[in-house]
């Protein structure tokens, strides 16, 4: 799938017949009707050398790379199998519409998500008959009339003056009074995050552009750290702490990752003391802390990376728990105190037939997720 969706977009019918290589940068062979061979278009083949850790390779088509979603070739070629497309599915135009209709019939009209309690309020997510997204209410966890609900978010009203829209994510401070919001409105996965006084329901004048649907606030309810993309490739690299009220220009840069095989994402441990800057590529994990409790915190290393070291961290009643395959590639759980890993506890060991795929932590319960 090319970027910004471009299979989905409208596009304009191309004229039967043949264009030449002279008119567009790839050979089309489009359909006739009533001829019996439909053929796609054909994109060209153009050499580019990329040479990288003293390895050359050549991508013959490197030019449909287009980060500005502007080049003319590209739009026009992406458009061309898009028409190609369409013209192959026709036939099957009243199937996909009774397909559609189908799956839109099994989903309730009105539904909602089980309550949960958080800080002393109980949250919800509830669909309305005849709206797309979700609306999102809380009340107070002791409150007097429990059917009624808070208005945090109409998803719908946050939709209705764009084609696009996702809510990437929602975060409520630790003091309940602010909540953030990280929103795409243009379907590339670039988010901008606003915050809402809760108490009076006006929004603050900051916007936190280009950045990722991941993000924490830090414990006194006014530090906030977030992760920027890179502006050409989106990939999430660098972590940084904003102050409430304040322009994102005035910003902290707190960690940047340099190796571009590396996701970086920020979570919070279950017992909320710590924020965790977690750091991914495909075969290879790290994971940072930094003390939620302090307002300029620097980040510390929980365990290096190592080539083919995978792991998940979490934090509970003084205890670490880290989900690792430092021992077997199905993954064991461990428990600690400190960082140094030649001291973790075993919990569940690695098992030959068993993926310990995920766990959670509960004040009374251990739950694991196995395959």
């Amino acid at each position: 799938m090319p970027p910004n969706n471009l299979f989905c977009l409208p596009a304009p019918r191309l004229a039967l017949g043949n264009l030449s290589d002279s008119c567009h940068p790839y050979p089309i062979r489009l359909i006739q009707r009533g001829c019996s061979m439909i053929k796609p278009p054909v994109a060209k083949k153009i050499p580019y050398k990329m040479t990288l850790h003293g390895e050359t390779r050549t991508d013959n088509y490197y030019w449909l790379r287009d980060d500005q979603r502007e080049d003319p070739a590209v739009l026009g070629y992406l458009h061309a199998e898009n028409d190609y497309g369409k013209e192959v599915m026709k036939s099957q135009k009243s199937l996909q519409e009774r397909v559609l209709k189908e799956i839109i019939d099994r989903i309730p009209q009105r539904d909602h998500s089980v309550p949960y309690v958080k800080n002393g309020y109980r949250y919800q997510r509830r669909y309305d008959e005849g709206n797309e997204y979700a609306i999102y209410t809380r009340q107070p966890e002791n409150s007097s009339t429990p059917e009624q609900w808070d208005l945090l978010l109409d998803g719908n009203q946050q939709a209705a003056h764009s084609e696009f829209y996702t809510l990437g994510g929602m975060g409520i401070s630790p003091d309940n009074q602010t909540m953030a919001l990280a929103e795409d409105f243009l379907s590339r996965r670039q988010y901008g995050i606003r915050f809402c006084n809760l108490e009076t329901g006006s929004w603050y004048p900051e916007k936190l552009e280009n950045v990722s649907s991941s993000f924490v606030w830090a414990s006194d309810s006014r530090t906030f750290y977030y992760v920027l993309k890179d502006k050409q490739t989106l990939l999430p690299w660098q972590v940084w702490r904003h102050q409430l009220g304040t322009s994102q220009q005035e910003d902290e840069l707190v960690y940047e990752e340099q190796d571009d095989t590396f996701y970086v994402s920020v979570h919070k441990t279950t017992s909320e003391h710590f924020i965790l800057i977690v750091l991914n590529s495909s075969t290879t994990s790290e994971i940072l802390l930094l003390d939620a409790e302090y307002a300029d915190a620097t980040p510390q290393v929980f365990c290096p990376r190592r080539k083919d070291h995978e792991y998940t961290l979490d934090h509970y009643q003084q205890h670490f728990y880290v989900r690792s395959n430092r021992e077997g590639k199905n993954f064991g759980l461990y428990r600690t105190d400190h960082f140094k890993e030649e001291v973790w506890e075993t919990v569940i060991p690695a098992r030959d037939a068993v993926v310990l795929e995920d766990f959670s932590l509960f004040r009374d319960w251990l739950v694991v997720e196995e395959r």
